[in-house]
Parts: structure tokens; C-alpha cells; sequence
């Protein structure tokens, strides 16, 4: 009875493995490292590749993945000649005044005045 208990849980385990392997994982945004106070990410596709100096947006927030494919974090980052601040979640701060003092606009870019 147990080897028979085994070979199921290991047959189903294959099968999900290769039902990800034959479909891929699904697109979106993957944590690589968190803890209380912030959290960097990385967007996959559906290959397995990485966005690289690319905009996304998910849950409703805006975020920028550099050329190592890592999203911005607590930083300033100049993109197409204007300058973001990300918070420390690394969402796209807009329609307010960044945490050093700067105001930025609907769009996130900084208000220069």
C-alpha cells in the first residue's frame, strides 16, 4: 500500500512539473528578495526571459526594470530624459511629493520647476 502511495504522489508530481514545463509559467511579477520594509522584483514571461529597460505595470502600480532586469528600488532613475523615483517597493511614485522633497507629476515624472 505505501509503494503504491508513493508512486501516485510522485506521478502527480510529474505531472504538474511537466504541465509547467509544456505551458510555461505564467507572466508577471516575481519577488527576489523581500523582508518587512521593501522588495525588489523581477518581470517574467511566459519563457522564462526577463523585461530589460522596460515599463510594466501590475497591480495597478507602475514599475521600471533596468538593464539587469531588476526593478527600481528607493532611487531616482532617469529614463528617456526624465527623471522617476521609486519607493522602496519599488513602485512609481506619482501625483506627489517624493520622500527628499521633489514633486512629481500624474505621469511620475519629477516637476522640474
Amino acid at each position: 500500500m505505501r509503494k503504491i502511495r508513493q508512486t501516485l504522489i510522485v506521478a502527480f508530481l510529474m505531472s504538474l512539473y511537466t504541465s509547467f514545463v509544456a505551458f510555461g509559467l505564467p507572466e508577471g511579477m516575481a519577488a527576489i528578495g523581500n523582508d518587512v520594509y521593501s522588495e525588489v522584483y523581477r518581470y517574467v514571461y511566459e519563457d522564462r526571459t526577463y523585461a530589460v529597460n522596460a515599463w510594466k505595470q501590475a497591480r495597478g502600480d507602475w514599475y521600471y526594470f533596468g538593464e539587469d532586469g531588476i526593478s527600481k528600488q528607493s532611487t531616482w532613475a532617469e529614463i528617456d530624459g526624465k527623471w522617476y523615483y521609486f519607493d522602496q517597493w519599488s513602485i512609481m511614485l506619482h501625483d506627489t511629493t517624493t520622500p527628499d522633497g521633489y514633486i512629481v507629476g500624474s505621469d511620475g515624472a519629477w516637476i522640474q520647476e
